[in-house]
């Protein structure tokens, strides 16, 4: 009897159970409700972020393309740079030879014994033409040849340039010379054309000559529109300081 008590017990509680189950309620998931307005907002946030995308593309391009400008702008700025540097040059290079350049020119050509220039300068080619000495004789002349140009006036076709010219004391060369040559004639010795060259340039090397300086105006003429210097006595002389006077005390010595 109280076996069956038991059982019929049991039996309640799992009826129980399944009607608690039966009215209990089942929740379903939860959806958010999209609207035609929120599909609309979220479009017009896609468009928004597409053209910002855009926009930043076409930022960056124009940048590059700046970068790119500013680049080429630098090297035409230093091609231009580069031909203005090389017009000035140039024209410095061809600036019209005046008198002064002219003087100065045929100067710096005996100074560096290119006698060929010289000619480029001069209205003669008289200077130093008839001379016998050799090249090296030639330019022990004026391998010390310094100048300051003093003056200058010029009218439509003629210029004169005063100018001071040092150079070797050639008055005291000659003199050393005519020394040596009279020592090796009393001597009874021979002297030949080759000693006597050689003895020449021996007294042009010597230090101990000194030098003399002159102030001497140069004439120039304007020849088929260049300036040149005329060449005559008192321009040889003053190149070569002290010649004359040497050469007047040996006319005097020979002719008593």
């Amino acid at each position: 009897m109280e076996k069956e008590e038991n059982v019929e017990k049991t039996n309640k509680v799992e009826e129980v159970k399944n009607e608690e189950v039966k009215n209990e309620k089942v929740e379903e998931p939860k959806f958010s409700k999209v609207t035609g307005k929120d599909l609309k907002k979220e479009k017009d946030m896609d468009k928004i972020e597409n053209k910002k995308k855009k926009n930043k593309a076409k930022s960056d391009k124009k940048q590059d393309k700046e970068k790119g400008n500013n680049k080429v702008g630098i090297w035409v700025g230093g091609i231009v740079l580069l031909l203005i540097v090389l017009a000035i040059v140039a024209a410095l290079i061809i600036l019209p030879q005046t008198p002064e350049k002219t003087v100065e020119g045929m100067l710096n050509s005996l100074k560096n014994g290119d006698f060929e220039s010289v000619n480029k300068y001069v209205n003669s080619s008289d200077l130093l033409q008839n001379s016998e000495m050799d090249e090296e004789a030639q330019t022990l002349l004026f391998n010390e040849l310094s100048w300051k140009i003093l003056n200058i006036s010029k009218e439509e076709n003629t210029a004169k340039v005063e100018v001071e010219i040092t150079n070797k004391d050639f008055n005291q060369v000659i003199s050393n010379y005519t020394q040596e040559a009279l020592k090796i004639a009393f001597s009874g010795e021979s002297f030949t054309e080759e000693q006597q060259a050689n003895e020449l340039k021996e007294q042009l090397k010597n230090e101990d000559i000194g030098t003399r300086t002159v102030t001497a105006t140069v004439n120039l003429v304007k020849q088929d529109g260049e300036w040149k210097v005329q060449v005559d006595e008192n321009l040889e002389n003053s190149l070569l300081p002290g010649l004359q006077e040497a050469m007047d005390s040996l006319n005097e010595i020979i002719n008593g």
